[in-house]
């Protein structure tokens, strides 16, 4: 599978974590809990949308079919995600993008209806999906100009502070493989590597791959003309709004910085 465009969801807050546990109960008394064996799908592009899923173990590719036989990787998700969750709300509506294990996954299958009645009854959780659908929406903006705006380096530099921002914390692990994330950041493999190459002998960063450690986070910056984040490691991070199911995650450093 080429990898395209591809995410990894963590750090984001999925309809599980945001329910009380009655209200869970009641989502899940209607579920079936499946499982499925590396690579095969959970669905496939354009199959109406019926259920949606959380992610009780393992990993999920979101990805899209493309007209050169090619397949594009939108996103990865892990344990604790939904999956389709906003595509219950459209009338008729179909997969936008296909699912596929790339582990064991096990997972709860749970019918369109069984959320739709339960954001009717309970306005507050209606509210809390409105505000995750648009924080999803502001996200894909961000992730055009990550992807449209400025170069190779720019775009990885970014890349990493971004990292760095929502981790609070100048050591950490790429989330996916050098691969995956080189297409996602629409990069060559051999441009990614060797961007990475050039950091390290310029003493910007180290480690070694998944880890890496930011050892000169200005001179980073100045290296590829972007401002130096302000980071008060002493304030808590604030979660996302995100339930986990935008289809585009993204760096927003780069965006929020040169706007």
């Amino acid at each position: 599978m080429d990898s395209a465009l591809a995410l990894t969801a963590k750090n984001t807050p999925s309809i599980a974590e945001q329910l009380d546990k009655n209200l869970l109960s009641i989502l899940l008394d209607e579920a079936t809990l499946i499982n499925l064996a590396a690579h095969e799908h959970l669905f496939h592009f354009g199959q109406p949308a019926t259920h949606f899923y959380w992610i009780k173990s393992g990993e999920v590719a979101l990805y899209r079919p493309c007209y050169d036989g090619e397949e594009k990787i939108f996103r990865t998700l892990e344990a604790g995600a939904t999956v389709a969750e906003t595509m219950m709300f459209i009338n008729d509506g179909r997969y936008p993008l296909a699912a596929q294990a790339l582990a064991d996954v096990m997972l709860y299958k749970i019918p369109k209806q069984s959320l739709l009645t339960l954001c009717q009854c309970t306005p507050a959780l209606a509210m809390q999906l409105l505000e995750s659908m648009a924080v999803a929406v502001s996200q894909s903006l961000n992730r055009i100009d990550l992807l449209t705006i400025g170069n190779a380096a720019q775009r990885l530099a970014s890349y990493l502070l971004d990292l760095y921002i929502e981790q609070r914390s100048a050591w950490f692990s790429l989330p996916v493989r050098q691969a995956v994330l080189a297409r996602q950041l629409n990069i060559t493999p051999e441009t990614f590597s060797r961007q990475l190459t050039q950091f390290r002998r310029a003493g910007f960063i180290g480690g070694r791959n998944p880890e890496i450690v930011l050892l000169d986070i200005d001179g980073l910056c100045r290296s590829v003309n972007l401002p130096v984040p302000q980071l008060d490691m002493q304030k808590p991070r604030e979660r996302s709004a995100s339930l986990g199911d935008g289809l585009f995650e993204c760096c927003s450093y780069f965006k929020q910085k040169l706007a």
